[in-house]
């Protein structure tokens, strides 16, 4: 006869956005948080490590305010637009 394992609890403080966005994720694969996590534990298990390559992130803090004032632009409706790349271009070189 097998006997029951014994649950622990994991207490975390994160980010509420990263949680949120991550929450989201999961339930969109149909996947709790509680569920993950038992995933990711036995994974790290599996590979005696962390079951993924951490890396740096691919934009830097310059590119990523970039991004954001493009986006607030589109959403605020001040920003230009083009009917062709080539118009953007011409606009932008000053011819």
């Amino acid at each position: 006869m097998a006997t029951k394992a014994k649950k622990a609890v994991v207490q975390v403080r994160i980010d509420e956005d990263i949680k949120s966005q991550a929450v989201d994720v999961l339930n969109n694969i149909g996947m709790d948080t509680s569920t993950a996590i038992n995933v990711f534990f036995r994974q790290v298990i599996a590979d005696n490590g962390l079951p993924f390559q951490p890396t740096r992130p691919k934009f830097n803090h310059e590119t990523f305010a970039a991004i954001k004032e493009s986006d607030e632009m589109i959403k605020n409706g001040t920003g230009k637009r083009y009917s062709s790349i080539d118009d953007l271009f011409e606009d932008s070189l000053g011819e």
